[in-house]
């Protein structure tokens, strides 16, 4: 007896679903692209209980006759390829076929569309059963996908919160909107509008209304054109960095993907400019011949193949480069990294450019990366930030009632002390004591801030001090922060910052720690917000940790502040007397040691 037999469609297509819908989120960017390709002005989209209860996609497209739209939902059925030439120049959003039965097989799926010209057809599907009826309808088509994944229950299960999924749908038509500004869409969660744009073709107009002005604000626009490529878009300015990398967003095409060589790029090219934990805000529309991408290689089409990747990504990190140096624009005879003239290069970016030339020849990528990352440091700008007076602590306070004190594992401080001697400083930042063995390199910024960590841990233990503000803090996030923080909101309060919603994409603070009157408030709250929301798992006693090392940081005397004697002497007292004296808080060191032996081998000296 035959054990093989072939499946039956309607398990086939259970199958692919598990490929093509992975949540809510995939049904809508799959019925969204449809409507796009249906060459669509204005596309609606609701969702209703994070997309578990039902999805509505609206648009105002061609439509389909009636026969056309029962054949719709068999596999593999495709009006965008007619043969296999056609493969290798897609212009559209989608053309597997795979979309629609895959949506019907794990869903109840009802489908009203209409060219206009004649009466409308809705279909309904349920457990793989078709039935078709007329019915009055405008030109368009709209789709209603209810109960998903009602059939396959295991994969329910593994669904996340709803303001989880409800966020992940919100990124992925916020990158639509990004990608099409020429068509206006309105997206709904539960019947609230979440955002709206006018489909006027403004890419910095569909920024503002999805982000806000603010943030469109810290925008420059950045644009180049030659024979094989375009890139269009905008940059944000350095102040306006990120803690993830969800804001680098590339659109090859109109299509949003993942480009890791590109992303490596625009991260060199704000090496000099940001942090190395901190992200740019970027969004780049990429526009190259359709046979040159091939969008066939994954069944979400979120990742490409691109044969002229390295010349763009060359481009992308000059046309970077020079918007944030303030240069003139890209002309073709500078537009690639290796005919960049040395002269025309600041000094810093000199520097870097040759140590990268000198390590693309000798290493591999991975190894590249490894190395870059040592050289970055030394050429980025140092942010000086105001100090903090640790005296000022006379108001209200809020205790942890979960936990009545911090558990902090304090090991024994197996670092001897040795004795030193201050000589002198070296660009107002670093301290220079002799031992008895060699000298040592002191950074003042980060030993202080290891000796207010220490004694802020201890004196504040389980209690934050905060204080009312006499005018509250009114902050606009954007939608997909917004969705995240609500249930972290808890959180905040426990650390003594009081915040809640204040409108559609507003928060309003009563209430901050004390120590974060004498900085920049809206930053810090900023900060901490991104903190919260970037991690699915964070705890009350982590987040208190970041609160004092943020609060210890702030309080430390800066680099290019001018100590004497007498005050290098306290650095380096109060540092020894610490429990972990050899690193600050975020993991920098604070203390290099050059031994005798060291000293004399890098003087040829070592065999005497």
């Amino acid at each position: 007896m035959a054990k093989i037999k072939v499946m039956d469609s309607h398990l086939a297509n259970m199958i692919a679903a598990g490929e093509v819908i992975e949540r809510p989120s995939s049904v809508v960017k799959e019925l969204v692209e449809n409507s796009i390709d249906a060459n669509s002005k204005h596309i609606e989209v609701y969702v209703y209980e994070a997309g578990r209860k039902r999805i509505i996609v609206k648009d105002d497209g061609h439509g389909m006759e009636k026969e056309d739209a029962m054949i719709a939902f068999k596999r593999h059925a495709s009006s965008k390829l007619l043969n296999d030439r056609d493969l290798f120049r897609i212009k559209t959003m989608g053309f597997r076929g795979e979309a629609l039965p895959s949506i019907s097989s794990v869903s109840k799926v009802t489908m009203e569309t209409s060219t206009g010209e004649s009466v409308g057809t809705k279909i309904t599907i349920e457990e793989d059963e078709m039935k078709v009826e007329e019915c009055s309808m405008r030109k368009g088509t709209q789709f209603t996908v209810e109960e998903l994944f009602y059939n396959t229950p295991v994969r329910l299960k593994f669904l996340k919160m709803d303001t989880t999924e409800n966020a992940n749908t919100l990124e992925v038509m916020q990158r639509l909107a990004l990608s099409r500004p020429d068509i206006s869409f309105d997206f709904y969660i539960d019947n609230r509008l979440v955002f709206k744009t006018t489909g006027r073709g403004d890419l910095l107009e569909v920024i503002a209304r999805i982000y806000s002005n603010d943030t469109a604000k810290k925008m420059m626009s950045v644009n180049y054109e030659n024979y094989e490529f375009k890139v269009t878009g905008y940059i944000g300015k350095p102040e306006l960095n990120k803690s993830n990398r969800y804001f680098m967003i590339t659109i090859l095409n109109d299509r949003s993907v993942y480009l890791p060589k590109v992303q490596k790029a625009i991260m060199e090219a704000y090496s000099d400019f940001i942090f190395n934990s901190r992200y740019p805000f970027v969004i780049l529309k990429i526009d190259v011949e359709h046979s040159l991408v091939d969008v066939n290689v994954h069944p979400s089409k979120r990742e490409v193949r691109l044969s002229n990747e390295e010349r763009i990504t060359d481009c992308i990190y000059n046309l970077i480069r020079d918007q944030l140096l303030e240069k003139k624009p890209l002309t073709e005879s500078n537009i690639f990294r290796n005919e960049i003239k040395k002269e025309e290069v600041l000094k810093d970016e000199n520097v870097y450019i040759k140590e990268q030339e000198k390590i693309s020849l000798l290493l591999d990528e991975d190894e590249e990366k490894e190395v870059a990352e040592v050289i970055r440091p030394t050429l980025t700008k140092q942010v000086v930030t105001p100090s903090v007076d640790l005296s000022s602590f006379d108001e209200k306070v809020v205790v942890n009632k979960e936990k009545e004190e911090i558990k902090v594992e304090v090991k024994e401080n197996k670092f001897k002390a040795p004795l030193l001697i201050p000589l002198c400083q070296i660009h107002e930042t670093y301290i220079v004591c002799q031992g008895e063995d060699g000298f040592y390199l002191i950074d003042q910024h980060a030993a202080q801030e290891r000796v207010n960590y220490e004694k802020l841990t201890k004196e504040l233990n389980s209690e934050i001090k905060v204080c009312d503000l006499l005018v509250p803090l009114v902050m606009n996030i954007n939608p997909t922060e917004m969705l995240r923080l609500k249930d972290k909101i808890h959180l905040l309060n426990q650390i003594g910052i009081s915040i809640e919603p204040f409108g559609l994409n507003t928060i309003k603070i009563d209430s901050i720690p004390l120590f974060v009157k004498e900085s920049n408030e809206e930053v810090y709250i900023e900060e901490l917000i991104t903190q919260v929301i970037s991690k699915d798992k964070i705890d009350l006693d982590s987040l208190r940790k970041h609160v004092i090392s943020t609060f210890a940081c702030k309080a430390s005397i800066k680099a290019n502040h001018k100590l004497s004697l007498k005050e290098m002497e306290d650095v380096i007292k109060s540092l020894f007397a610490c429990d972990n004296p050899t690193c600050c808080p975020h993991g920098r060191p604070t203390i290099v040691h050059f031994s005798k032996y060291d000293i004399e081998k890098m003087f040829k000296r070592s065999g005497i």
